[in-house]
């Protein structure tokens, strides 16, 4: 069911061609170990930051011109019918742009064929990750791990409690670091959990 949508597969199928070409490449380096692992430690910080300050941005009025970008309209919607899995994924008109940007910086952050895949394969492989777990949080699974009930119980929070906290994901432990993980019974139900608090035009 999870490849049945269409940017799951994108970013699979980007993931198998950066695998290709990395084997393709050659050995890697003991090197590229630490890019694997920065982008173990970036991701957490990157996804709750994204979640947190552009993904809940509101519409706003610029010399007169509405600015209200995509991926947080997008956003709203997953929040207004966070049961409807065709918007739990990224959406096409996002992602596809971000690829060839994806690609170009760790092109020129590391200017070596080897260590630029191997950067695209970690932070491909994140994204295909936070993919899969955001889709079975949004589905009837019953998670075994305590991690993964750790996953989904603040990220059902997130939508049904207070959208006001929560905005971590694959890592939950980066919103007890930057404060946004209170005790769900000390928070007082939101009525914009739904809406984001954004009057749809």
């Amino acid at each position: 069911m999870f490849l049945s949508y269409p940017s799951p597969r994108l970013l699979l199928a980007q993931w198998l061609v950066f695998l290709a070409l990395r084997i393709a490449v050659g050995e890697p380096s003991a090197g590229e170990l630490w890019i694997v692992g920065g982008v173990a430690a970036w991701w957490p910080l990157q996804e709750w930051t994204a979640h947190r300050w552009l993904l809940h941005l509101r519409p706003r009025v610029i010399r007169g011109r509405r600015f209200d970008p995509l991926f947080a309209r997008a956003h709203r919607s997953h929040h207004r019918a966070p049961w409807d899995l065709g918007r739990v994924f990224l959406p096409l008109r996002v992602l596809v742009p971000l690829m060839p940007v994806h690609a170009a910086t760790w092109w020129f952050a590391t200017n070596d064929a080897g260590a630029a895949l191997t950067g695209m394969l970690a932070f491909g492989g994140a994204a295909l990750l936070y993919e899969w777990v955001h889709f079975l949080t949004h589905t009837s699974y019953a998670p075994r791990s305590a991690y993964f009930r750790a996953v989904r119980r603040g990220h059902r929070a997130h939508h049904f409690k207070s959208e006001r906290f929560w905005f971590a994901f694959t890592a939950p432990w980066i919103d007890r670091c930057l404060g946004t993980a209170p005790d769900p019974r000390a928070v007082e139900r939101s009525e914009t959990a739904r809406t984001l608090g954004v009057e749809e035009p």
